[in-house]
């Protein structure tokens, strides 16, 4: 039985959420900042790893990501799912997660709902039958898709997805702001760390071949000590996993200052613990998101196609690869980095450029939801 228009009242909301990786809490704030405003009444609820602290955190209702059962009773009586944001249609971090967004998509349309994929980047989708299975359902099941980067876009036309409105964006994380300055020197001084200091910040993680290179990022937060003055915080996204790629790089520091932060907070003092950084260094896409959004000069390590994305839609040329990264080309592209540090004007103009195209992202909502 399908409910009829007037008796849906749902927005479900489906992404990486539960993981405690404040990249993707983030997404699911600018999200539920931006619902709430176009659909006040709407019963919100999110599929999470961990129902419990989502629906604490968000004030929200939250159903564990797997259970599908539920989630079709659901989908029953919601008028609006939201896959999104992050990179979710891509199979190189996993075939099966794919596999699972698709499902999602094809079982909201089934059960009668507007589907709309939120502030999304897009691929790779490598594998031959993924890419056949991922057409189908886009074009089949998705009424809009929006868009956090270019390259997404080209994404999709490779992929022939053509059927959805499909509109260039910008990730909804961009508009979150930092937390007051009493609680971001709160969460500082409980890791140690003076407040008002001069810092370089390194946002690491774990990953392939990342344990041939970690002594080469702690060589270049030496560098940055020793000419520029800049004490090293090795700063965690994902408190649960980022610390253990922190530690190695740290070997490299005997004798020099440095602190770990590796449980910053929520999402606004992450963004104020970042804000307070003069450069940043970063694997981590989000913490190079948050600095972009607070003007800080930054350089991407690119382990993932998503980060290179990110950083060429956002204008920058300060980043390089993983697999190939030396220390003296790290250390060069931290001195550029540094001599952009006390001219800010054209970074915050590519922001706030940005931003609007962000509110793309909260039309698209409130189209769906009047429709």
């Amino acid at each position: 039985m399908v409910h009829s228009e007037n008796s849906r009242n749902g927005i479900l909301i489906c992404g990486a959420y539960g993981l405690g990786n404040a990249g993707d809490e983030a997404i699911l704030s600018a999200i539920l900042r931006e619902v709430r405003t176009v659909a006040p009444d709407a019963e919100i609820t999110v599929l999470s790893r961990d129902p419990a602290e989502t629906a604490a955190r968000n004030d929200v209702k939250a159903l564990y990501l797997f259970d599908i059962p539920g989630m079709r009773r659901v989908l029953k009586r919601t008028r609006l799912y939201i896959n999104g944001g992050g990179s979710l249609i891509q199979d190189a971090t996993s075939r099966r997660s794919l596999w699972y967004y698709l499902y999602t998509l094809y079982a909201a349309k089934r059960c009668g709902c507007k589907v709309l994929m939120y502030g999304c980047g897009i691929g790779p989708v490598r594998i031959r039958g993924d890419r056949n299975l991922t057409r189908r359902i886009l074009n089949r099941c998705v009424d809009t898709i929006t868009l956090r980067e270019s390259d997404s876009l080209r994404e999709l036309e490779a992929l022939r997805v053509t059927k959805p409105e499909i509109i260039l964006s910008a990730d909804p994380a961009l508009t979150l702001s930092p937390a007051p300055e009493s609680e971001v020197d709160a969460v500082l001084e409980r890791a140690g760390i003076p407040p008002r200091g001069r810092y370089l910040c390194m946002a690491l993680r774990n990953w392939k071949g990342y344990d041939k290179k970690a002594a080469i990022f702690g060589a270049a937060a030496r560098y940055a000590w020793e000419k520029y003055g800049l004490t090293p915080v090795f700063t965690a996204i994902e408190k649960r996993q980022d610390p253990s790629a922190h530690r190695p790089a740290a070997k490299a520091l005997d004798g020099v200052p440095h602190y770990f932060l590796d449980d910053a907070g929520d999402t606004g003092t992450i963004i104020g613990a970042l804000s307070r950084m003069e450069v940043i260094v970063s694997l981590r896409l989000h913490a190079l998101i948050f600095a972009a959004g607070q003007g800080i000069p930054l350089v991407g390590v690119v382990y993932d196609p998503k980060v290179s994305a990110f950083l060429r839609y956002l204008g920058e040329d300060l980043f390089t690869d993983l697999d190939t990264l030396t220390e003296t080309e790290l250390c060069a592209l931290l001195d550029k980095a540094v001599s952009r540090a006390g001219h800010p004007e054209a970074r915050q103009r590519t922001v706030e450029h940005l931003r609007v195209m962000e509110g793309r992202n909260m039309d698209a909502v409130r189209r769906l939801w009047q429709s």
